[in-house]
């Protein structure tokens, strides 16, 4: 018999490229950045303020390829970097600040190749674009283990750079986006970001802007767009990239897109990532306007918006002839108030295969206009007895999907549950996750 290879999904090979993408990226960094200086000149370290009195004098003072070690304590800004070098805080971002006190920018960084911000907390600067740092023509620059907040004006903003890498940082209470980013390529990874506002995604705007490396790992709670879209994340004008592992929690928009905005032409694919509680005018987790999107293996979970998609509403294609695909994913009770449905599609006709939809109180789960989406597989449950409107597809399942505690954020299924056993295999979200047994044995007397 011959033997046949398992079928991988989609976006699971994706995942595993992208983790290879971003390996050789932190490694092509990691080089860069700790390359040594020319050999006629070792690099030296410069402590501040033992032996230079001012972080800008250390600076200034400093050849391509030195450090410059900043010991424990409160820095006011500006400071401007034009060179290769390292700035590290000794004591790191609990003890280490620097300071814009509400009146210029922090830390200017312009035309610099292979630099390095290690450590430090930097807060309340203010400028009309990037208060707390700003790259500008820059490349391989990587900004790690730091805190930003009380920034406005966005706590970091990066025009026309190559390779700026930000990660295993905290973003809180910045205005005007925690990260903003323009025809640049930028990497983000391990960081969260909390109750950050901006006109379009309060906590990331990406505009012409491609991401070397996937949204990895990333929280983003309560963080708001006011007047645009895109509570937590806005990606504009063909802005590229991979969302993958993240958390989206209680994040808001006034307009579409309460956790994520994807417009213009732009093309991402989001996986592995829960979105819960987000809530916005339309769509209150996702919007994709004119845009290629794939969303797969993601949790839905109490999403909500005013009208039309509750959960996520995609308007028209980004490509001719392309149309976005919605794979195993799981929606949990995400609620409109006016008249809609958990997806909303307008102008578009995406792939809907294999998820699982639990809606209540006479809720949809699909509508649209100007639509005929292709459905496949789907399991639609309405616990409270209410009507759950045309089934889209003959081969739709209608029945319980059977978590192991989904009011306690366990969405896992039960060894019986028919998502498990549908003819075309496992439906949902956590196709391949350790459910829970319905039946346990009993000790014999």
């Amino acid at each position: 018999m011959a033997l046949r290879r398992r079928a991988t999904h989609p976006l699971r090979r994706r995942s595993r490229a992208s983790s290879a993408t971003a390996l050789a990226v932190l490694l092509l960094l990691a080089l860069v950045l700790t390359a040594a200086a020319p050999r006629h000149a070792p690099a030296k370290r410069r402590p501040v303020p033992r032996q230079h009195k001012t972080l800008q004098a250390a600076i200034d003072a400093a050849a391509p390829g030195d450090t410059v070690w900043v010991a424990p304590g409160v820095y006011r800004g500006p400071f401007t970097v034009r060179k290769k070098i390292v700035l590290y805080a000794l004591g790191g971002a609990e003890k280490t600040t620097l300071d814009g006190r509400d009146s210029v920018r922090v830390l200017h960084v312009e035309g610099v190749t292979g630099m390095s911000i290690v450590g430090f907390t930097i807060r309340r600067g203010h400028s009309n674009s990037g208060g707390g740092i700003y790259c500008l023509r820059d490349s391989m620059v990587q900004i790690s283990n730091c805190v930003f907040t009380g920034n406005w004006e966005s706590a970091v903003s990066i025009w026309d750079s190559q390779g700026v890498a930000i990660g295993n940082c905290t973003l809180r209470e910045n205005k005007g986006s925690a990260i903003d980013a323009n025809n640049s390529v930028v990497g983000v990874f391990e960081s969260k970001f909390y109750d950050n506002e901006g006109h379009e995604g309060g906590a990331i705007s990406l505009s012409h802007t491609r991401l070397l490396i996937p949204l990895r790992n990333l929280v983003f709670e309560r963080n708001r767009a006011v007047g645009s879209i895109g509570g937590a994340v806005a990606a504009e004008d063909s802005s590229q990239g991979t969302v993958v592992s993240c958390s989206f929690k209680e994040n808001s928009s006034d307009v579409a897109g309460g956790a994520m905005g994807i417009a213009g032409g732009s093309e991402f694919n989001v996986s592995r990532s829960t979105f819960e509680r987000n809530q916005a005018g339309t769509a209150g987790a996702i919007q994709c306007d004119h845009s290629r999107m794939n969303v797969g293996l993601c949790l839905f979970n109490q999403n909500s918006a005013l009208s039309a998609s509750a959960a996520m509403g995609i308007a028209g294609r980004g490509m001719n002839n392309v149309n976005p695909v919605l794979q195993s994913n799981t929606f949990f009770v995400n609620r409109v108030k006016g008249d809609g449905a958990t997806l909303f599609f307008t102008d578009v006709s995406p792939e809907v295969r294999k998820n699982i939809f639990v809606v209540d109180h006479g809720q949809r789960a699909v509508t649209g206009l100007q639509t005929s989406p292709r459905y496949d597989c789907n399991l639609i449950w309405d616990p409270s007895g209410g009507a759950i409107g045309a089934l889209p597809s003959v081969n739709t399942w209608v029945g319980d999907p059977l978590f192991c505690d989904a009011e306690h954020g366990n969405f896992a299924l039960r060894d019986l549950s028919p998502a498990l056993r549908a003819p075309c295999g496992p439906i949902g979200a956590f196709i391949g996750k350790a459910g829970c047994s319905t039946f346990r044995l009993q000790p014999a007397n």
